[in-house]
């Protein structure tokens, strides 16, 4: 039985993959707590059913009888297990298990094994605040994707819609909600704070055309083909929203409308870049944020390459900005080169957010020396990595610079998902 005690932070591109190594490590060390004494096993039994991640291997017959069965908590209430549950993960596939280079079980008893009993699940989960979902499906070729939710959106929506929080979906949340049952959810759930993953795409329909969601902050736009033909939307559904995750796409109007709603309110904006190599699409997409998002203080970028960095002149009126490249290790010199495009008489710190970027740095292989900083003569931001630690050439320093504080929100505006 997969269970961790608390809920990992996810990252802020939806394509990274959820975090199942961690979550089975901490499980292990929260069980071995349990078994020190009766006292201990009281107390730690609780926040180890916080967290559960369905994964293809899970006895879920099992697990369903633990969930269901009281169990007499430190504050000597007896209550069942599933009522302490404040995150699910759901990571499913309909593939094969290749158990021993074999696999005897019939298509149709292994997708009833793992999906049949979600609804019967869900009904175990009364005080659920996160959901989480990555299912994978074997190629279809060409046929519309199966749906496996039977009644557990249904039942999720009667059971949990009042105190759900947070949505992630990763990857194919159709498998599980239909549109109309996605949309009904969203409906539902008037305390919703977030709605993020990779993916959300279009299944939730225009961002500007949500539901009344008076509470919702977060949201991830990502969708490469959706449109939405409304002229006009309903003005105020989303009042506190502050923080997108955009994926610009010449084929989709949806982040066009979302920027074009709500850009005045927005405080925080990534960009994610990586599958799109089409520099006037950028500059479309900077121009609206420039144009209409006057309250922005942070921006985020995430791109394939430094190859492909784009231009950032003018750059919307931000005091942070953060970078995050996928092949980050690249000589000093052409990191300089375009950050040097960038003009911003507002800009205080460029974040380069990637792991191990002061240690790159700090590497012969860098070739960071002072000659490399050169195209940067005249610009007054800093360049630290996501620590806040500055990057420069060795013995560099800047004692008339005030130091930049660890990055906390503007890398991690999709939610932390602490249950």
């Amino acid at each position: 039985m997969s269970r961790i005690p608390c809920t990992p932070q996810y990252p802020i591109y939806p394509d990274h993959p959820l975090p199942l190594p961690d979550i089975k490590l901490s499980t292990r060390s929260l069980c071995s707590l349990t078994i020190v004494c009766k006292q201990w096993h009281t107390i730690c039994t609780p926040r180890l059913y916080r967290c559960l991640a369905i994964v293809d291997s899970i006895a879920m017959g099992s697990l369903l009888h633990t969930l269901e069965h009281p169990q007499t908590t430190y504050s000597g209430r007896v209550t069942p297990l599933g009522c302490h549950t404040r995150h699910l993960i759901i990571a499913l596939s309909d593939y094969p298990a290749h158990e021993n280079g074999t696999n005897s079980e019939r298509f149709e008893n292994r997708v009833l094994r793992r999906f049949g009993n979600l609804g019967r699940l869900a009904r175990c989960l009364p005080h659920l605040q996160t959901l989480s979902t990555s299912i994978y499906t074997q190629d279809m070729w060409g046929l519309p994707a199966p749906y496996y939710g039977k009644d557990f959106a249904a039942v999720v929506i009667q059971t949990s819609a009042q105190s759900l929080r947070k949505l992630h979906f990763h990857h194919y949340p159709f498998v599980l909600f239909s549109r109309q049952e996605l949309r009904k959810l969203l409906e539902s759930t008037p305390n919703l704070v977030a709605v993020t993953g990779a993916g959300v795409g279009s299944h939730i329909g225009c961002p500007a055309s949500l539901p009344h969601l008076p509470h919702l902050k977060y949201l991830d736009v990502n969708s490469e083909t959706g449109q939405c033909d409304l002229a006009e939307h309903e003005t105020n559904r989303t009042p506190s929203l502050d923080h997108v995750l955009i994926r610009p796409s010449p084929y989709s109007n949806l982040w066009a409308h979302l920027l074009s709603s709500q850009g005045p309110k927005l405080t925080s904006i990534s960009l994610d870049l990586r599958s799109s190599v089409d520099s006037e699409n950028c500059s479309n997409c900077l121009s609206l944020i420039i144009n209409l998002c006057h309250s922005l203080s942070r921006l985020e970028i995430c791109i394939g390459s430094w190859h492909y960095f784009p231009r950032l002149d003018p750059l919307p009126p931000v005091e942070h900005l953060a970078i995050s490249v996928q092949d980050s290790n690249i000589e000093v010199a052409t990191i300089c080169e375009k950050l040097a495009t960038i003009r911003s008489p507002s800009l205080q710190a460029v974040r380069l957010i990637d792991a191990g970027m002061f240690e790159w740095f700090m590497s012969p292989l860098s070739n960071n020396v002072e000659s490399a900083w050169r195209p940067l003569v005249g610009h007054s931001f800093r360049i630290v990595d996501y620590d806040g630690r500055e990057l420069g050439p060795p013995g560099h320093s800047s004692p008339t610079h005030r130091p930049v504080a660890p990055c906390t929100s503007l890398c991690s505006y999709s939610p932390s998902f602490i249950g």
